[in-house]
Order: C-alpha cells, then sequence, then structure tokens
C-alpha cells in the first residue's frame, strides 16, 4: 500500500521519506527523561530516533502507518511514538484549557493516521484508536487531519496529503470513568508493572499500595524486560487476577507494554482468562487524560474474554517516589482502601475511584490563574533543578534537528 502512496506522491513532484521502523534500530523509551534534562531535545540513547526525529520534525506532512495489533497500532509505531518526546519540551503551558509541555520548535509537521484492520475490527476499534491520536497529535503540538483505513484508495489518501486546505479531525470530548464489573472475591493477585523504568517508577509503588491493602497472596512481573515475555504471558494466564498498571505515555501505554499486550494474542477466544483491571498514572494533573486509553483497555478485557474490573487513574503520579509521606497518604489510603473492596466484595468502589482521579478536569474559571503560574519559574522548579544538576540548563531550549 505504501509503495503505491509514494508512487502517487512522487509523480505529483513531492519528496517522500519512508521511514521502515522494523530495520532501525530502536529502543524502547526508558522514561529516563535524559532527551529533557541531560542531552536537550535528543535521546541520550543514541539511537536511530535521532534520524528519525529530524526527518520528522522537518517534514511537512507525517503520516503514521501501522497495523492495528490487539485493536491498536502495532507496537513498532508505539514505539516510535514514544521517542518523539524530545521534540516536546518538559515545562508545562495550559492548552484546551488543560495541562500540556511546551513546544520545542515554532512548527510542527500535519498528520494522518493510516491503519490496516485484523480480523474482528471494528468501528469502535477505530474510534477509539482514532481519539487517541488526535489526542496525541494536540500533544505533539499539532492535529490529526485523517484516520483510516488502507480500504482507503492510495490516491485519495496521496490527495488528502497534498491538500491546501485540509480539514482537521475534531477533538475528543472529555469522557467519564468506565464501569467495572464484580467477580467473586480473588484471593490472589498477579500485577503487572508497565513501568519502563522497572522497578524504580513511580507505577510499582501503586500496585504494591493496591496489593498491600488486597492483603493476600501477589506477585509482580515487570514488562519492560521483554525477554521475559513469555513468562509474563504464562504468567497472566495463570493469574486468578490480574492487574496491569503503566504511566500515560504519549497518551496510551508505552511500547513496552503494547508489546506485551500483542504478545498475549494467542489467549483471545480462551475461556479461562483471568478478570483484569488497569492502573494508569501520569504526569498531568488532571485525571482526563488518561480516559482516552481507558477506553482501549476496556475494550482489550472484552477482546480477551476477561472480566474488567476497572481501571484506578490518577494525575500527578511522576513524583510519587520522591514525595513525603504525608503528601502520598491519602493517595495510598485510596488504593489501599480499593485493594482490600476488591478482596472483601470482588469489585472497585466508584466513589474511591473518583476521588484517587481528582481532579477530573480544572474548572475553567482557573485558566487564567494557571496561565499565569506557568510563567513563573516556580513552575519548572522541578525540570530545572535537573537541568542545573546536569549541566544543561543554559541549553534547555535547544532544537538540534533544525536544518536550515
Amino acid at each position: 500500500y505504501l509503495v503505491q502512496l509514494r508512487s502517487a506522491l512522487e509523480s505529483g513532484g513531492h519528496r517522500v521519506t519512508q521511514l521502515d521502523l522494523r530495520a532501525l534500530p530502536l529502543r524502547y523509551c526508558v522514561g529516563c527523561w535524559g532527551c529533557w534534562v541531560k542531552t536537550p531535545g535528543e535521546c541520550v540513547s543514541r539511537d536511530a530516533s535521532l534520524e528519525m526525529d529530524r526527518a520528522v520534525i522537518n517534514a511537512d506532512f507525517v503520516l503514521w502507518a501501522a497495523p492495528l495489533k490487539m485493536g491498536f497500532p502495532a507496537a513498532l509505531l508505539k514505539m516510535a511514538n514514544d521517542k518523539h518526546l524530545p521534540l516536546i519540551h518538559p515545562y508545562m503551558v495550559v492548552d484546551q484549557g488543560e495541562a500540556h509541555h511546551l513546544k520545542r520548535y515554532s512548527r510542527y509537521p500535519r498528520l494522518g493516521l493510516l491503519l490496516e484492520q485484523e480480523a474482528g475490527t471494528d468501528e469502535r476499534d477505530l474510534q477509539i484508536v482514532t481519539d487517541i491520536y488526535c489526542r496525541t497529535a494536540l500533544n505533539f503540538k499539532t492535529r490529526l487531519e485523517f484516520s483510516l483505513t488502507t480500504e482507503t484508495p492510495a490516491a485519495e489518501i496521496a490527495a488528502r496529503i497534498t491538500a491546501r486546505t485540509a480539514s482537521l479531525l475534531p477533538l475528543p470530548g472529555p469522557f467519564a470513568a468506565t464501569a467495572g464489573t464484580a467477580i467473586a472475591p480473588p484471593s490472589r493477585l498477579t500485577l503487572f508493572n508497565g513501568s519502563p523504568r522497572g522497578r524504580r517508577g513511580n507505577t510499582p509503588i501503586f500496585l504494591r499500595e493496591f496489593a498491600q491493602g488486597f492483603g493476600g497472596e501477589s506477585e509482580m512481573h515487570h514488562l519492560i524486560q521483554v525477554k521475559q515475555t513469555e513468562r509474563h504471558v504464562q504468567a497472566f494466564a495463570e493469574a486468578e487476577c490480574a492487574w496491569i498498571g503503566f504511566p500515560l505515555y504519549t497518551d496510551s501505554m508505552p511500547g513496552s507494554v503494547k508489546h506485551f499486550i500483542e504478545a498475549l494474542e494467542p489467549l483471545v477466544g480462551r475461556v479461562a482468562n483471568p478478570p483484569v483491571g488497569f492502573i494508569v498514572q501520569s504526569g498531568f494533573p488532571e485525571g482526563l487524560h488518561s480516559r482516552y486509553v481507558e477506553r482501549y483497555l476496556e475494550k482489550l478485557a472484552a477482546r480477551l474474554g476477561s472480566p474488567y474490573l476497572g481501571t484506578i487513574v490518577k494525575g500527578n503520579g511522576e513524583g510519587v517516589r520522591i514525595m513525603p509521606p504525608e503528601a502520598t497518604r491519602s493517595l495510598f489510603e485510596g488504593l489501599n482502601a480499593l485493594g482490600a473492596g476488591l478482596r472483601r466484595d470482588g469489585r472497585l468502589d466508584p466513589e474511591i475511584l473518583a476521588g484517587i482521579a481528582a481532579p477530573e478536569r480544572f474548572p475553567s474559571y482557573l485558566g487564567p490563574v494557571f496561565q499565569v503560574f506557568v510563567r513563573l519559574p516556580v513552575a519548572h522548579s522541578y525540570f530545572d533543578g535537573m537541568l542545573k544538576q546536569n549541566g544543561a540548563y543554559e541549553r534547555r531550549f535547544a532544537r538540534p534537528f533544525i536544518e536550515q
């Protein structure tokens, strides 16, 4: 399909660069933030993401193209999306009345999404993915112009890419929390830590506090250990009750978590798949940022035939591992209570879930206050401290991939 599309574009006089992700030596993003606080604007791993990000930021149009696997674009594309993090700045701004990151570059490319459907793809799958990538585009300082499948003629895609007055997909509205189901109270938990930092992340802290409140037997697996994926899948298959936790990464799951999800595909249609619940924590203060991937997780449970127990959403999760006890007391008590409720009642308490996720969205009247706050040095002190410690503060606004 891309051969046809490229031919159509080049015959119209357009220069096309095609990056075949499988051929690029890309490493998973491990959440080190080196691209923000050590080598501003560049991944510290010095892998092929430098070549990729240079091509992306200097393009007029970027097409993200991938087959759907387990209802979401393939892990290869998700890994690449994660490695676009150096192209934005860690400082916060207010956009669409929400917290977002600051631009690093003065301009960003137009975006489109091209998907190859898999067996069983339905309209809800396509809408969930489109909504998530509309949010990804917003955080990437641009907008998504289309989300289409390979059933669309290549000539039509080419025409959309080259259109001088392209339309934009509307941003999806905010969603309410999904509703989990009740099960017979389990006695054992199998926890899957999706933090790219592994044991050093914030996510395992959330999982441990939940398990502590649960009080029964539990074991934890670290999904960044991708060489252990076969063992992780076996652990899921044998679980009485599974919990998958991860940080929000470019508006969905980290690439390493998507790798694990794809590895679960042989379990689709299996009768004995365990009930599954999720924890999604993010660095943004509002809970709403995680509601888009929450819909994917609900559909993922249905795809697996697993009872869906719900999703615990928490903003401002980045600093949990360094916060003093008094700052985390309320959060940990809430996680403990949710775990205890699962052990006692076989369900998550909706009121406790809402309390942990708050604020879902800041009131609109606070917008002007935030606009002023994010311009103050104190708003950026967390990142500034790390930049200064690494001798990178003077280069914090670097734009290393600009082509003259």
